[in-house]
């Protein structure tokens, strides 16, 4: 199951209030088009300028919700709107649940887009933000897999029944070769997104953790401590990847990873869902609000 979200039985939906589904001409993606507030109150017919947002689930947001699932489970919360909004820029969103980067750069991701993430880019395309490589590394897959297996608890019984179905393996440890090799379609991602937007401002925008800088445990992180310390391997060798490949691109690098230390699963305010609660281990409202926060300050 190659998917950052393996829940089979919760209802996980993009809220679409406020926000059309278009298509945009030129593309045959399905996009979230948001008309910013700002620049349209004064009436002065001002054009906005477009940002284009890229990625994953840790972009789209997605929330339990009792709306309809859409294909990539957007949230209208998640960091590109509030971005946007703050900004006064016209988004366009094709962020997507699920997507590796060779689905932003090379292909249609089955059963979502019938397009590369990147057609959304054009030449007067003035931002763009990726977020990508957790699915590259089955970084959230492996981590629920193992939560599942350890989720025997009364406590977890349900969440275990409700999210791990008949369950899977773990997939292996990554390999020193796959880290550079997310390196490398990182960089290539942002090259690819320069090549069809050479004036746009291009923001790397890496996750924030699951895993602290501690080794601490909680009931909505059912890991032992050698899973911990794996999982914890896994997002730093991600964490170094992206911005190894922001240094070689010359991208924008908002290090979520490391603003996010103090507020993995366990903290007292967490920035992400445990295993028992919402999207598990993804960004909760208070953590697309502090990763809109890091991108603000970072494109001042």
């Amino acid at each position: 199951m190659r998917r950052e979200l393996v829940t089979r039985a919760a209802t996980i939906a993009a809220s679409v209030a406020a926000v059309a589904a278009v298509v945009v001409p030129g593309t045959a993606i399905t996009e979230t088009v948001s008309p910013p507030v700002k620049a349209n109150a004064a009436g002065s017919g001002h054009i906005p300028k477009t940002y284009v947002a890229l990625g994953s689930s840790y972009a789209a947001g997605p929330e339990l919700s009792s709306a309809p699932r859409t294909p990539c489970m957007r949230s209208t919360d998640n960091y590109p709107h509030q971005v946007a909004s703050a900004r006064g820029m016209r988004l366009v969103d094709v962020t997507c649940s699920g997507a590796k980067t060779v689905d932003i750069v090379d292909r249609a991701q089955r059963g979502k887009t019938s397009e590369p993430q990147v057609a959304a880019v054009t030449p007067k395309t003035a931002l763009v933000t990726i977020t990508t490589g957790g699915n590259d590394l089955d970084y959230i897959g492996r981590l629920t897999s193992l939560s599942c297996g350890n989720a025997v608890q009364p406590a977890a019984a349900g969440v275990a029944q409700r999210v791990c179905g008949a369950g899977r393996l773990p997939a292996p440890e990554p390999t020193p070769a796959a880290y550079r090799e997310v390196e490398r379609t990182i960089a290539r991602t942002v090259e690819a997104v320069r090549a069809r937007a050479p004036h746009a401002e291009i923001v790397l925008v890496d996750y924030p953790p699951v895993i602290g800088t501690t080794s601490t445990s909680c009931s909505e992180l059912p890991l032992t401590y050698s899973e911990r310390a794996e999982t914890k391997r896994v997002f730093d060798g991600l964490a170094e990847a992206t911005a190894r490949a922001a240094r070689s691109t010359g991208a924008v690098l908002v290090t979520a990873s490391k603003s996010g230390a103090a507020h993995a699963v366990c903290s007292q305010r967490p920035w992400v869902y445990g295993f028992e609660r919402g999207v598990f281990y993804h960004p909760n409202r208070t953590g697309k609000s502090a990763v809109t926060q890091l991108i603000l300050r970072a494109l001042r």
